[in-house]
Order: structure tokens, then C-alpha cells, then sequence
């Protein structure tokens, strides 16, 4: 009976011992959304042209994905790391899209820069002979006064002389007041191209800064360049499960997002809802099209145009995730803003 006993212990010891690893194991298991994120800020950061010209958005790529190993390594909350994995991968993106664009903007300045100072030597030169000139006039000027007082004193022995020569000192000064006149016009000329250069670096500096705080704007509304345009994702925390109304939280990223459609008040723009695969495909497809009508009568409230906007649902075509977690579902639940670019196009899904 003893021996029996003591087996029974046995055994319960050493199933708790395996439960006990088999736990430890399971809770140092990876995320695969968060390592792959962690690749795509990675990669991102190892780009020179990202690390240089948008290191504050690099720096919150990677401040999203220590967030996501903190709360991955103390909570395990699977869908709060997967959502930060999301936002890490986006963040960096955005980081990729910005040094493309200030590369650009930069090459851009470069050229106008060198083309002004062109223009600027040259009519500097131009400025500096006319000075030139005028003073070789007043030169001459000089030497036909002291020809005509010689003439003045030679007079009373050769009239006909002193009478030539007063003929030729009077054309003398009526060339040297053309040249007094022309130096007067180059100086005005040259006054004016300073003017003109002090107004195009204020224009430039003016722009520089109007850039500056659109970049900021867009970090805000967590706007990116696509290859359809500037296009804005509102996820399905505006919304309700299996609604279409909005919900209070909404307000603040609407407010943002007409503040910013503001500022081009000639672009038109294309509000698409989608939705998850969860449903009939025609359910989906109505639910889609009342998402994205909700989210233009909320801009039409806010003072945009009704007339720039242009909505269409999609359904659950076009997935952004795996409908097969409820991670991915909520990723696909959501409703993408299409801003038409500076020459009026606008790109719908297809075209």
C-alpha cells in the first residue's frame, strides 16, 4: 500500500512539472505580427536616406514597436500588440514616404537656387559695366570741358577755332548726360532685381514653412502617400460593431481630418468604406456604402463642400489583413479618404 502511494505522488509531481513548462514555453512564444513589424522598422532604419531626412518619424516607429514588446512581455494582450504592430508598420512607411519626398523637395530647391544666382551674376555684371561706362563718360566729359576753356583762351587769336571747338565740347556734355541717364536706369534696373530676389527668398521661405506644417498635419491625421494619391484610413473604432453611425470617439480625428481637406478647397475627394468577410456579400456591400456615407455627412457637417465628395462601398473586397483572425476582421472593418492630387485626378479601387 505504501509503495502504490508513493507512485500516485510520483506521478502528480511530475504532471505538474510538465504543465509548469509546457506554460513557460507557451508565454515565451513570439507575436508574428510584432516580429514582423519589428522587420519593417527594421529595414526602414537601415536606410540612410530614412535616418537622415525623417528621424522623428523613424523614432516613432521604433517607440511603437518597444511599446509593443513591453506590453507583449508583461500583459500578452495579443489584439493591443497586433494593433501596435499595425502602427509601427505604418509609422515606418510614412518615415520611407517622407524622405522620398524631402529628397525631392530638396533637389527641387537646389536647382531653383543655382538658376537664381545664374541670373543674379549675370545682371550684377551687367549692373557693374553700365557703372563702368559712366564713368568712362564722365571721363570724356572732363577732357572736352578743359579742351573747350583752351578753346575759350584761344579765342581772341582763332574765333573759327574757339567756334568748333564749342561745337564739339557741347556734343561731349549731351553724350556724357545719355551716358549720366543710362547709368541712372542700370542702377534703378539693379535696385529693382535686389528687390525681386529679397521678395522670392521671402516666397521661399514662406513655402518652406507651409510645407513644414502640412508634414504635420499629416503625421496628425495619419495620412500617406499612395500610389492612388494621399489616402487617410479611419479604422472601425468609428463605428459600432455591424454599425454605420458614428460613434463619439470619431469626433476628434473628423475634426482634424476637415481642418486639413480646409486648406485645398479645390481637390475633390473619394470616402470608400469596406468591410470584414463575416456576412452575406450583399449585406457587406450595403454596410460599406452607409460607412463611407457617414463619414462624408460628418465632413459636409464640418464645412466641406458636399459637391467634392464622391463615396463608394466596396464590401469586404479588398482586405488590408487575414479575415481569419479577429485582428485581421477588425483591420479590414474601415474607411479609406482619397484626396485627388494637385491636377484634379482622383483614383478609385481599379482604375
Amino acid at each position: 500500500m505504501k509503495t502504490i502511494t508513493y507512485t500516485r505522488k510520483s506521478v502528480l509531481i511530475m504532471s505538474a512539472l510538465a504543465a509548469a513548462v509546457i506554460s513557460a514555453c507557451a508565454s515565451n512564444a513570439p507575436n508574428a505580427s510584432l516580429e514582423n513589424a519589428r522587420v519593417a522598422v527594421n529595414r526602414t532604419a537601415d536606410t540612410p536616406e530614412v535616418v537622415r531626412r525623417a528621424p522623428l518619424e523613424l523614432k516613432a516607429a521604433r517607440d511603437t514597436i518597444d511599446k509593443a514588446d513591453n506590453v507583449w512581455r508583461n500583459d500578452r494582450d495579443e489584439g493591443e500588440v497586433n494593433h501596435l504592430s499595425y502602427l509601427a508598420t505604418q509609422r515606418a512607411e510614412v518615415a520611407r514616404n517622407l524622405a522620398r519626398s524631402r529628397q525631392v523637395d530638396e533637389d527641387v530647391k537646389d536647382a531653383n537656387s543655382a538658376s537664381d544666382k545664374l541670373r543674379l551674376e549675370a545682371r550684377t555684371r551687367e549692373a557693374e559695366k553700365a557703372r563702368m561706362d559712366a564713368t568712362a563718360a564722365q571721363s570724356q566729359t572732363q577732357a572736352a570741358q578743359a579742351q573747350a576753356r583752351q578753346s575759350q583762351i584761344d579765342a581772341a587769336n582763332a574765333q573759327q577755332t574757339a567756334a568748333t571747338a564749342q561745337q564739339n565740347a557741347l556734343a561731349a556734355t549731351r553724350m556724357a548726360a545719355a551716358d549720366r541717364a543710362q547709368s541712372i536706369a542700370a542702377q534703378e534696373a539693379a535696385a529693382a532685381e535686389r528687390l525681386r530676389a529679397e521678395q522670392a527668398t521671402g516666397a521661399a521661405n514662406a513655402a518652406q514653412e507651409r510645407v513644414r506644417q502640412l508634414e504635420t498635419q499629416l503625421k496628425d491625421i495619419e495620412g500617406k502617400q499612395t500610389e492612388r494619391g494621399l489616402l487617410v484610413t479611419l479604422g472601425d473604432v468609428l463605428f459600432a460593431f455591424n454599425k454605420a453611425e458614428l460613434t463619439p470617439q470619431a469626433a476628434p480625428r473628423l475634426d482634424k481630418l476637415a481642418a486639413f481637406l480646409k486648406q485645398f478647397p479645390q481637390r475633390k475627394l473619394l470616402v470608400e468604406g469596406y468591410t470584414d468577410a463575416v456576412g452575406s456579400d450583399a449585406y457587406n456591400m450595403e454596410l460599406s456604402e452607409r460607412r463611407a456615407e457617414s463619414i462624408r455627412e460628418a465632413l459636409v457637417a464640418r464645412g466641406i463642400d458636399i459637391t467634392r465628395i464622391v463615396t463608394k462601398g466596396y464590401g469586404k473586397a479588398y482586405p488590408v489583413a487575414d479575415n481569419a483572425s479577429v485582428d485581421g476582421r477588425a483591420m479590414n472593418r474601415r474607411v479609406e479618404v482619397v484626396i485627388a492630387d494637385e491636377n484634379g485626378m482622383l483614383r478609385g479601387r481599379g482604375t
